[in-house]
């Protein structure tokens, strides 16, 4: 490049500067204003005008700026904006919406600067304008949004207090239903037992000529061992709804504990067998009186439904899952038909085979115990080759 064209350069440069001031000033990205100090407007940048829809003559000296403002705006202006200038000399951001020529609105952001002449009057305010649509509808959508949370959360706290109040309904109906239970199991106990006794005494001291008579006695003395189950299990059911909260957990040990109940089922003449394997998990921490009422009814299920055509073989064990401890108890008995029971096996009163004598509570107390230890029951069994039950334990 010449020495010619670096004389140039300066006075290029300078006369690009002087032209583009103008410009800047119609057509930056924000609203200029100037105005007298009674707000009469004097002059005003493109930008502003074409938010507006006004012309330059329709506003210089025939408008205020507070003209430009909504009512509640031209009040602020006029009893706060206009004394803080006159204080202070400047006011930063503060938020009006402007009134466009067409009746719409324009949320800005202004902030006003005071000059003043040599003797210290005021002389003139210069006034900057942003456009903030885009920010006000951001804003209105995270108050939505607020608001939406707000009362989702009261729904959901008022959802919360209704659920609590239902369970406190349903803690006092389970409350007084268990002690109902127990008053009636209670109170029949006894008379039927006394049946029982004067039964007994009927069957010693007459005689029947009938040849029928034998059977029916026979299935009468049945229904009364039914009907004692029946009360013995209700009892059970509402004792063992009582009994966890006060009974504290022990730890067992699982081999000689089981032992125990396996010598407490088995008659000398019945042909079971059993496998224990307690390797991977030796000891329970639970409640003794659970753990054992739990065991007892799985193994005596298992002794009750053998199959006939194969003596008992029943494996129990446990495993360790993650932070869960696994005790299965196996039989090689009936089986049931979970396809068609699999919905119903632990409600109360159900029995799957009606050739064999229970009341259908045992596996009703095994899973309502299970769940109050923090656990749940897993049952798998297949119809003439037998039933496994997983139970698994919080560690």
């Amino acid at each position: 490049m010449s020495e010619a064209d670096d004389e140039l350069l300066p006075e290029l440069d300078l006369r690009l500067t002087q032209e583009n001031l103008e410009d800047l000033y119609e057509h930056a990205p924000c609203g200029y204003c100037s105005c007298l100090p009674d707000g009469t407007l004097v002059k005003l940048n493109h930008t502003l005008l074409s938010w507006l829809g006004y012309t330059r003559e329709e506003l210089v000296a025939h408008r205020c700026l507070q003209d430009l403002f909504t009512m509640g705006g031209r009040l602020h202006y006029e009893t706060h904006c206009a004394p803080l200038l006159l204080l202070q000399d400047h006011v930063r951001e503060i938020s009006y919406t402007l009134r466009r020529k067409d009746g719409t609105t324009l949320p800005v952001l202004m902030s006003a600067v005071l000059l003043r002449d040599i003797d210290g009057q005021p002389l003139v305010v210069r006034i900057t304008l942003f456009d903030i649509t885009d920010r006000r509808r951001y804003e209105q959508e995270l108050l939505r949004a607020k608001m939406q949370a707000e009362d989702q959360r009261e729904q959901l706290a008022h959802a919360n207090e209704l659920l609590l109040t239902k369970n406190e309904q349903l803690t006092r109906t389970n409350a007084d239903l268990d002690s109902f239970v127990y008053t009636a199991s209670h109170d029949l106990k006894q008379p039927v037992t006394n049946m029982a006794g004067l039964f007994q005494e009927l069957k010693r001291t007459v005689s029947f000529h009938d040849p029928e008579a034998a059977g029916m006695m026979g299935m009468f003395e049945e229904a009364l061992q039914q009907i004692l189950a029946t009360i013995q299990g209700l009892t059970e059911v509402v004792q063992q709804q009582r009994e966890p909260e006060q009974t504290a957990s022990d730890m067992v040990e699982l081999q000689p504990f089981v032992e125990d109940i396996i010598r407490s089922l088995q008659p000398s003449e019945q042909a079971a067998t059993f496998a224990l394997d307690f390797a991977a998990v030796p000891a329970l921490r639970m409640p003794r009186a659970s753990l054992h009422s739990m065991l007892y009814n799985l193994l005596s299920n298992a002794l009750k439904y053998a199959d006939p055509d194969r003596a008992p073989h029943i494996q129990v064990s446990t495993a360790q899952l993650k932070d869960k401890v696994v005790l299965s108890v196996q039989d090689n008995g009936r089986g049931i038909n979970m396809e068609r029971h699999g919905a119903e096996i632990f409600q109360l009163f159900r029995r799957f085979h009606p050739g064999v004598a229970g009341s259908g509570v045992g596996l009703y107390l095994v899973n309502r115990l299970v769940h109050q230890a923090g656990g749940r029951v897993e049952v798998a069994s297949q119809v003439g080759e037998g039933t496994t039950f997983h139970i698994y334990l919080p560690q």
